[in-house]
């Protein structure tokens, strides 16, 4: 029998995988993936946007080899530590675990990757140590900033397997599989998988199970998985992710240059990006989330409906970007778009431009709300599963946090730089503006009891004794920051627990 049975190749079940082998070399490991190139993602579920606000699905999910790292944009930030705990005016906020139980493991990953983790406590000693470079004043007492890192060497997860199947003869990868469903006797022994390329139903056995195909897909598993999901109400809830957007535009006296609210290029390999929030005890007052906001050089006044619509468009291709390879009708709509071009040359080359425009885009701690969701249906698919439909929501709460943030940015930091907004936001006119980053989030989430969640401390889905769920799917609040460097540590932490229990 296996010891490990892993589903998925991103970047948690990567960190998994790598883990146990270290501690455990022999292990015998079989890894599922559904894809081998990108294929079409409703091989795995349906994907229905119901709600009226702005979901990437299908440009976001990587139902291939490698997962979600052959879209990923390799930016990386902790948690912070308040994000761990219970908020009173923030429904089922607070996680069963602190920010302690992760340090070790933030600090592992961020090795991995070649960088001292103690950046992210101290973003003012990296800041103040870089103080030539120009940046905007700001009341201290009001914001404080939030730092971001940016390896350039981009990691995709596929050649990481492969290297680790090279090391460690014992890791198996079956590639064109994809999972459906646990079967259950006296315990749970076996998953049954669809093989794509010998077009056949097959059960695997192992002595541990772990779901690392993102929160749209773990739930469709577990609810097709009837003994596991009947004493779960929150599966499938609270699908959270980073509603963003450029809310707020403002317009300098004269030209100002502040690199550092750029992405900048710090040292060899690494770019780093600067973010702004209010202070804790300001948002506490406000009863606010820990949401973030970004300062970038625009280079046209005033809200433009169709450029905003490009930039989604943008976003959808951006390894594309990467490499300078846009499909012909978005270098066509570029060419007549001279603010988004300036954009991405600045983006792409560092420069340091000077400009009186700046957009505020704000990127937003969505709060768990029960009716965001991955729902079950009754229509079956072609692997006699039923189908699950995504219905991401945002709650009045969602809005509010970008709105208690306009007056502090006006009055404490634009003021402060001769600045005044281009137009006026306090319609919400910029509701529908707002869109998902793609960070998808909640879905199986992490909590002290069945009631509140779907998984404990160890991430063991609750009711069994060998099931377990290692991506963003678990996270019970969302924070500010790109989930991708909490999955990993959360996936090195499972990984040393499986080993030693």
């Amino acid at each position: 029998m296996n010891d490990f049975l892993i589903v998925g190749t991103g970047p948690s079940a990567f960190f998994l995988t790598k883990t146990l082998l270290e501690k455990n070399p022999t292990a015998n490991i079989i890894v599922l993936e559904a894809g081998q190139k990108l294929i079409n993602p409703n091989h795995l579920l349906s994907l229905r946007k119901s709600s009226s606000q702005e979901f990437k699905l299908d440009p976001t999910i990587n139902i291939g080899y490698g997962g979600t790292s052959q879209l990923w944009h390799n930016v990386l930030a902790p948690l912070d530590s308040e994000d761990f705990h219970h908020k009173p005016w923030i429904h089922l906020s607070g996680w069963p675990i602190k920010k302690d139980c992760l340090d070790p493991h933030y600090k592992k990953v961020s090795s991995f990757f070649g960088f001292d983790f103690d950046i992210f406590d101290n973003p003012e000693n990296f800041i103040n140590y870089h103080d030539e470079i120009n940046r905007i004043k700001f009341d201290e007492s009001i914001f404080s900033h939030k730092v971001l890192m940016h390896p350039l060497n981009y990691l995709r997860t596929n050649k990481s397997f492969d290297e680790l199947k090279k090391k460690y003869p014992s890791l198996n990868i079956i590639k064109g599989a994809i999972a459906l469903r646990f079967e259950y006797k006296e315990n749970i022994n076996s998953l049954i998988f669809y093989n794509l390329n010998e077009k056949k139903f097959v059960r695997i056995t192992s002595k541990n199970f772990v779901l690392s195909a993102g929160a749209l897909n773990n739930p469709e598993i577990l609810f097709n998985s009837k003994h596991i999901c009947r004493n779960l109400p929150l599966l499938g809830k609270c699908l959270m992710d980073h509603p963003m957007g450029n809310f707020y535009q403002f317009k300098y006296s004269k030209p100002i240059s502040a690199r550092i609210y750029q992405s900048y290029k710090f040292k060899k390999g690494f770019a780093i990006k600067t973010a702004l929030k209010l202070k804790k005890n300001i948002r506490e007052r406000l009863e606010m989330g820990n949401s973030v906001f970004y300062l970038q050089p625009s280079f046209s006044e005033g809200f433009n409906n169709e450029t905003e619509i490009l930039k989604l468009k943008l976003l959808t291709v951006r390894e594309k970007i990467k490499n300078f390879k846009l499909p012909i009708k978005e270098i066509a709509a570029l060419t007549k778009n001279f603010n988004m071009a300036a954009q991405i040359v600045q983006y792409k080359t560092g420069l340091l431009s000077k400009h009186r425009i700046t957009d505020c885009m704000f990127v937003t701690e969505q709060t768990p709300f029960e009716k965001s969701s991955v729902k079950i249906t009754n229509k079956i698919n072609r692997y006699g599963n039923k189908e699950t439909e995504v219905d991401w929501r945002l709650s009045s709460e969602d809005f509010e946090e970008v709105a208690k943030a306009y007056d502090y940015i006006n009055k404490y930091l634009m003021s402060l730089n001769n600045a005044l907004p281009t137009y006026d936001p306090s319609n919400y006119s910029w509701k529908d503006r707002l869109s998902s980053a793609a960070h998808h989030l909640g879905t199986v989430r992490m909590s002290k009891n069945s009631q509140q969640g779907c998984v404990d401390s160890n991430l063991k889905v609750f009711g069994t004794d060998n099931v377990y769920i290692c991506d963003g799917s678990v996270f019970a609040t969302a924070g500010n920051s790109n989930p991708t460097l909490t999955c990993m540590a959360l996936a090195s932490r499972l990984g040393e627990y499986l080993i030693e229990k």
